[in-house]
């Protein structure tokens, strides 16, 4: 038979490994935003063109990956209205 104070210890140890690997991990899950969240917040903004959608998108995600907020040239001004909406709403984790 196994001795219960070492099943103790077992146990302990594994509870700590959790809670260890759970704080390491809960940042990463809080913060980060996907670009799934991104294309789908733009695309069910209702009345919105798709120039406008896919502006959204582009600035989210150069807000997102710490670019600097800078539209593509030539492109419409529903696209650019998008692009500083999509801005707003993405995150620099620097």
């Amino acid at each position: 038979m196994s001795d219960p104070r070492r099943l103790m210890q077992l146990i302990k140890l594994l509870v700590i490994a959790i809670a260890v690997t759970s704080m390491a991990l809960a940042p990463s899950l809080l913060i980060n935003k996907s670009a799934d969240a991104a294309s789908h917040s733009c695309e069910d903004t209702k009345g919105k063109s798709k120039d406008w959608i896919e502006g959204c998108k582009q600035g989210w995600y150069d807000h997102d990956h710490c670019y600097g907020a800078d539209p593509d040239d030539g492109k419409s001004q529903q696209f650019y209205s998008g692009y500083f909406a999509g801005w707003k709403k993405g995150h620099c984790n620097k």
